[in-house]
């Protein structure tokens, strides 16, 4: 049987937990080789943790997959572009990014400060695009190149 994604590099951000956990085992399951990513932080966003990440990757493995973890901070600059890199460098390409990294504050807007909005929209919103500007510039680069790109985010 061929398995859906035999051959192709993922990342998948916020991977440590919950539905990005399940992303990152279903696409190891189909035969992707994953980087997990995942700071660690506490649901609402507080600390960081490698034990999350490292804890998907060593699930994957024990199935017969191959992952790696990263912890970065995704809505960081560096932390993103080198998450890129560090997929290239140790798989050798990247075929798929699934933004899903976010943190949650259960609150109603009327109880929501500022500060907790803000890390909101850091997180949700630059995390989705700096490590989608990184890999955007990899399969363009790539595309230049002469090289056939079918990249998935």
């Amino acid at each position: 049987m061929t398995l859906l994604c035999d051959g192709l590099v993922a990342i998948v951000t916020g991977a440590g937990r919950g539905v990005g956990r399940g992303h990152a085992l279903e696409l190891a399951r189909q035969g992707a080789r994953v980087v997990v990513n995942d700071i660690g932080s506490a649901l609402d966003g507080a600390g960081t943790d490698e034990g999350p990440a490292q804890a998907v990757v060593e699930e994957i493995k024990a199935m017969g997959g191959e992952a790696i973890a990263n912890t970065g901070d995704v809505a960081n600059w560096a932390d993103a572009e080198a998450l890129i890199a560090q997929a290239v460098e140790e798989f050798g390409q990247l075929d798929v990014l699934v933004n899903n990294a976010g943190n949650l504050r259960d609150r109603m807007l009327v109880n929501m400060t500022e500060d907790e909005w803000d890390a909101v929209i850091r997180v949700h919103l630059k995390g989705t695009f700096a490590p989608l500007h990184f890999a955007a510039v990899h399969w363009r680069t790539r595309h230049k190149a002469g090289e056939a790109v079918a990249a998935s985010v």
